[in-house]
């Protein structure tokens, strides 16, 4: 789920700007902001990684609302593929992984912008998980 918020982080296929989500997007940076309990372990409030650092991904949204997530670990050869279905309303990116994946159907959602070819997306992660809020950078390629 962590890797779908690196594209997170829409009227239904176009931003107010008229641009659109549907294409190919190439993951860039994500900035993590931990929780009060985690950022005292790390000993830091937040990280941020290149592509590079925190793993290759990129995701299509194609134009019947399915979505294909490629991505691999840093320094891995090893592409995990996931797919699932994906909606707009507004400023709203809403994403849902395929049922193997994703057993309690739950849906991740995120603010997004778009500028040019550059889409930005900030999602905020419900307790207990340790990442609290992510803003992810991604390139249409």
């Amino acid at each position: 789920m962590l890797s779908i918020c690196m594209f997170l982080g829409f009227s239904l296929l176009t931003t107010c700007g008229g641009q659109s989500i549907v294409g190919k997007w190439k993951g860039v940076s994500v900035k993590n902001y931990f929780s009060a309990e985690y950022a005292k372990q790390a000993g830091k409030p937040m990280e941020e990684k290149t592509a590079k650092e925190a793993g290759n991904s990129e995701i299509n949204y194609n134009a019947d609302h399915t979505f294909i997530l490629n991505f691999s670990a840093p320094n891995s050869t090893e592409i995990i593929t996931m797919k699932g279905i994906w909606s707009v309303a507004h400023d709203q990116l809403k994403l849902t992984l395929e049922p193997q994946y994703n057993p309690k159907k739950m849906t991740t959602t995120a603010t997004f912008t778009i500028n040019g070819n550059t889409m930005v997306t900030t999602a905020d992660i419900s307790p207990p998980s340790r990442i609290i809020k992510t803003i992810s950078v991604a390139t249409k390629i």
